[in-house]
C-alpha cells in the first residue's frame, strides 16, 4: 500500500504531462508510472502494466543523484532521482535530445579545434585578470614543452617561461593594449624546460566587464620557430641574389619581370620600376636569330635548363654580353610557375675575344687584312671549283725608303705612312672593281712590316699590269702630310694561273718579283720572270748560310744579356740570354738577319746549343761568386722536337754545373701551340731538373690559354705589339690586363716586353704585371749591370 506522503506526491503530476515520471520500489516494484513514461519503461524492458511490474535496470547506486540518458528512438532523456521515505524512489525525466546533440556538436568541434590547433602549432590562452588565472589550451602546453600540471596557470607564471631579453617588452606590449584598448601582437622568443629556444607568434585583445574595467584578455599563441629559420634563410639567399655580381631576372610563366636585382639595374641601365611587367625583350640587341629564342622557350617550357650566350642592349642602346642560364622554377605540385635567369656579364671577356678575333683577321696598325687572313682569302679563291678559266694578277708592294723614314721620325711615323698607303690601297682596288664592271672584288692585305699585298681578280695580263701602274701612281701622288716626305712603292707582279695555281707558289714567286724589283731601283714595276727565283735565293738564303757556318767555326756565337725588372721590388735579377753573331771583323750582326735562315737550313740547332752553354758557364760561375741571377734562353720552334738537343740541354747543365732553378728555357706560342705534344714532352723533361719555362710572344694567337695549363709553363711574356703604345691604345690595356687576370689566376708569372718609358711601366705596375723587359730597363749588352 502507497503511504500518504506518496500519495500526496503523485497528485502533483497529472498524467498528461509530456515528461516522464515514474516510481519504483527499492525491490524494483513499479508503482507509479504516467503515460509519457511508459515508451522508456518498455525500452528499458519493464512491464508496460503496474501488475507485478520489476525493473531492476532503473536503479542508480546511491552515491549519483542524476541518472543516465536514456534513448527512446531518436529521443534521449535525462532523469533525476528522488528518495520518498525508506522504500520509493522517484524518477523525474526530461527529454534532453537537442541538448545532447548541441553538446555532441561542441564537444566534437573542440576536439576539432584541437586538432587545428595541432597541425597549426597554434594554441589558445584566456587570462582572467581579476582572478589572476591563466587558461591555456593543449597545444600551448606542448609549444612551451610543460605539462598541466608544470604550470602554475598564472601570467607570472606564462613570464617566467619568456626569453629574458623580451619579457620586458612583451609586459609593454600588454600594458599597452589594456590601456589603449587595442589588440597587440609580437614575436618573441620563449625558454623550453630543457633550455632550448624556440619562437612564437603572440597575439591578444582584451574583453572589458560591464563596468568598462579590463576583466579578460584572449588570444592566441603560434609556434613560428620553423617559419621564421626559413624567412632567415630566405633573407640571406635574397641577400645573396640582391648584392650578387650576377645580373637576376625572374619571370612569371608568360615572361613578364617579377623581379630584378641591383646588378641588373647597374648593367643594363634599367631600374626596378621600368623593369617590372616588361618582357625580357627590353634587352634584345636584335642580332640573335628568332630560331635561337624559340630553342631557348622550348627548352624551359619543356622543365630544362637553357645555358647560353646572348649579345643584349642596354637602356642607352650600347650591346652587352651576358652568359646565362635559365631555369623553370615550380610550385609544389611541380608546375611551372616561374623562370629565373642568371646572366654573367662577360662583356670585358667577349671585347678580349672580339679583339682577338679581329687581331687574328686584320692588322693592328692599318686595319685592312693580317698576312694570315689575307693567304686565307687567297686560298678560298684559288680553292673555288669555277676557277678553270678565270684569271687574276697578285701584286706584292714594298714601301720605298720606309726604313729611313722610322729611324730618322719614329715608329709613330712610320705607322702613319703605312696607314696612308693601306688607305691609298684600298681606294685605288675598289675604284678600280668599279671601273671593270665584270663583279670583281679585289682585297688588300699587309703582309708585314713595309710588305703589302693585292689580289685582282678577274683581269688578264694587260689588265693586271695596268692596274699595278694605276696603283703605284695612285700612291706617288700621295702625301706625308705630317712631314715633307714623298711615298713611292716597288711593285712586284705575278699572274695566276700563268705562274702557279696554288697560294704558296703565287706568293714565292711574287717574292722573287719584288726582289728583282728592288735591285732594279726604286718606284717601278716588275713582272715575274722564270730567273728571278735564282737570282733570289742566290742573293740572300746562300750567301746567309754560308756566312753562318763560318761563324759557328770560328766561334762568333754569343750570348747578349737584356735586364728583366721584378716590378714589385725593382730589383734586377734576371736576364734574357739573346743570341748575336760577330761578322768576321767583330761587328754584331742581329738575330733578325741569320734566324730566319738558319732555321731552313737546319743550323738553329747549333746556335742554340752554342748560346745556351755558354749562358750556362755564366750562371754557374755568377752562382759561386755569390750572384744569384736566373737566365732566360730561347729555344727555336724548330727544336721543340729535337730529342738530341734536349739530350744536349741536360748534359750541359750537368757539365758546367749550373743551378737547373736558375734557368729559363723560352719556347714562342706558335710553335708550342702547333706541336703541343712535343712541347709538353720537351718541358716535362727539363722541368724534372728543376728548370722553368716561359711561352714567348703570347697575345699574338690569343689561343692558347687552354694549353697553359697542360703545358705548365711558369712564364708568358706579352708581345710586345700590345706592350709599346699601351699609353695610348685602350684596346691594348684591355688586352695586356686581360691576360695579366688569367695568367694570376692559373698562377703564371707575366713578362712585358718592349717597355720604354716610365707611363707604360706604372700601367703594368697597376694591372699586377711581374716583370718587365725593354729599352726603358736595359738594352741588350755582352755584359750584365753592375
Amino acid at each position: 500500500m502507497l503511504d500518504n506522503e506518496t500519495i500526496k506526491l503523485l497528485a502533483k503530476f497529472p498524467e498528461e504531462s509530456p515528461d516522464p515520471v515514474f516510481a519504483v520500489r527499492k525491490d524494483g516494484t513499479l508503482v507509479y508510472a504516467n503515460a509519457a513514461s511508459l515508451p522508456v519503461l518498455q525500452s528499458l524492458g519493464c512491464p508496460a502494466d503496474l501488475k507485478n511490474p520489476v525493473c531492476d535496470r532503473v536503479f542508480l547506486t546511491d552515491e549519483f543523484s542524476v541518472f543516465s540518458a536514456v534513448e527512446e528512438n531518436t529521443r534521449t532523456y535525462s532523469f533525476f532521482r528522488v528518495p520518498v521515505g525508506e522504500d520509493i524512489i522517484f524518477f523525474y525525466g526530461q527529454d534532453v535530445t537537442e541538448k545532447r546533440a548541441v553538446e555532441t556538436a561542441l564537444r566534437r568541434n573542440q576536439e576539432g579545434l584541437q586538432i587545428a590547433q595541432s597541425i597549426a602549432h597554434i594554441g589558445n590562452w584566456d587570462w582572467n585578470i581579476a582572478e589572476g588565472t591563466l587558461a591555456w589550451s593543449d597545444e600551448i602546453y606542448r609549444i612551451f614543452g610543460l605539462k598541466p600540471q608544470e604550470f602554475g596557470a598564472t601570467y607570472e607564471a606564462f613570464l617566467s617561461h619568456v626569453h629574458p631579453d623580451d619579457r620586458e617588452t612583451l609586459k609593454n606590449a600588454v600594458n599597452d593594449a589594456i590601456s589603449v584598448r587595442s589588440p597587440y601582437e609580437m614575436y618573441h622568443r620563449i625558454i623550453q624546460p630543457d633550455k632550448s629556444e624556440r619562437i612564437v607568434h603572440e597575439q591578444g585583445r582584451v574583453i572589458f566587464d560591464k563596468n568598462d574595467k579590463p576583466s579578460r584578455m584572449v588570444g592566441t599563441v603560434q609556434d613560428v620557430t620553423e617559419l621564421k629559420r626559413t624567412e632567415r634563410e630566405m633573407k640571406k639567399l635574397l641577400s645573396v641574389i640582391e648584392e650578387s655580381i650576377n645580373v637576376v631576372i625572374i619571370t612569371g610563366f608568360d615572361g613578364s619581370i617579377e623581379y630584378v636585382n641591383k646588378m641588373f639595374e647597374n648593367v643594363t641601365g634599367y631600374s626596378k620600376a621600368e623593369a617590372m611587367g616588361q618582357n625580357p625583350r627590353i634587352l634584345s640587341s636584335g642580332e640573335t636569330a628568332p630560331s635561337q629564342y624559340e630553342g631557348l622557350w622550348q627548352t624551359i617550357t619543356a622543365g630544362k635548363t637553357w645555358r647560353g650566350i646572348f649579345k643584349n642592349r642596354k637602356k642607352n642602346g650600347e650591346h652587352y654580353w651576358g652568359n646565362g642560364i635559365i631555369s623553370p622554377i615550380r610550385d609544389e605540385r611541380g608546375n611551372i610557375t616561374h623562370f629565373m635567369a642568371i646572366q654573367e656579364d662577360i662583356t670585358d671577356k667577349m671585347q678580349v675575344t672580339e679583339q682577338a678575333q679581329y687581331l687574328s683577321l686584320y692588322d693592328k696598325t692599318t686595319g685592312i687584312f693580317n698576312r694570315s687572313h689575307f693567304v686565307g682569302m687567297l686560298d678560298e679563291w684559288l680553292g673555288r671549283p669555277d676557277i678553270s678559266s678565270r684569271t687574276a694578277t697578285l701584286l706584292l708592294l714594298n714601301v720605298d725608303g720606309f726604313k729611313l723614314v722610322n729611324n730618322t721620325y719614329g715608329h709613330g711615323a712610320g705607322d702613319e705612312l703605312l696607314r696612308i698607303v693601306a688607305d691609298t690601297l684600298l681606294e685605288t682596288v675598289l675604284q678600280l672593281d668599279t671601273l671593270l664592271d665584270n663583279g670583281a672584288k679585289g682585297f688588300v692585305g699587309r703582309l708585314g712590316g713595309d710588305e703589302f699585298a693585292v689580289w685582282l681578280p678577274d683581269r688578264n695580263k694587260k689588265q693586271g699590269l695596268e692596274s699595278a701602274e694605276h696603283i703605284r701612281k695612285k700612291i706617288e701622288v700621295s702625301r706625308f702630310l705630317s712631314f715633307s716626305v714623298r711615298i713611292t712603292v716597288s711593285v712586284g707582279i705575278v699572274l695566276f694561273p700563268e705562274h702557279g695555281t696554288n697560294t704558296k707558289e703565287l706568293l714565292s714567286k711574287a717574292n722573287a718579283a719584288i726582289n728583282r724589283t728592288r735591285e732594279m731601283g726604286q718606284n717601278r714595276l716588275h713582272l715575274y720572270q722564270s730567273e728571278d727565283d735564282y737570282l733570289a735565293k742566290f742573293n740572300t738564303s746562300l750567301e746567309e748560310k754560308a756566312n753562318i757556318m763560318s761563324a759557328l767555326e770560328e766561334n762568333r756565337f754569343l750570348p747578349w744579356f737584356q735586364p728583366i725588372l721584378d716590378i714589385k721590388d725593382g730589383t734586377i735579377t734576371h736576364y734574357e740570354a739573346l743570341a748575336r753573331m760577330l761578322d768576321g771583323k767583330g761587328g754584331i750582326i742581329p738575330p733578325s738577319s741569320f734566324i730566319f735562315t738558319a732555321e731552313r737550313f737546319g743550323l738553329i740547332t747549333h746556335i742554340d746549343k752554342v748560346v745556351t752553354e755558354k749562358t750556362m758557364t755564366l750562371q754557374s760561375i755568377m752562382a759561386k761568386q755569390g750572384k744569384a741571377y736566373s737566365f732566360s734562353m730561347n729555344i727555336s720552334g724548330k727544336n721543340i722536337g729535337d730529342r738530341e738537343l734536349l739530350k744536349f740541354l741536360v748534359s750541359a747543365i750537368r757539365r758546367t754545373g749550373a743551378d737547373p732553378e736558375a734557368l729559363v728555357f723560352e719556347i714562342t706560342e706558335t710553335a708550342a701551340v702547333s706541336d703541343l705534344k712535343s712541347a709538353i714532352n720537351f718541358i716535362r723533361a727539363l722541368k724534372a731538373m728543376g728548370c722553368c719555362f716561359s711561352l714567348d710572344d703570347f697575345g699574338v694567337g690569343f689561343t692558347s690559354f687552354s694549353y697553359l695549363m697542360e703545358m705548365g709553363v711558369d712564364y708568358i711574356k706579352i708581345d710586345g705589339s700590345f706592350v709599346k703604345d699601351l699609353t695610348g691604345n685602350p684596346k691594348n690595356r684591355l688586352l695586356v690586363r686581360a691576360i695579366a687576370d688569367m695568367a694570376r689566376g692559373l698562377g703564371i708569372r707575366t713578362v712585358a716586353e718592349f717597355v720604354e718609358n716610365k707611363e707604360t711601366l706604372d700601367l703594368l705596375g697597376e694591372y699586377k704585371i711581374d716583370y718587365a723587359q725593354g729599352y726603358l730597363i736595359g738594352k741588350p749588352s755582352p755584359t750584365l749591370l753592375d
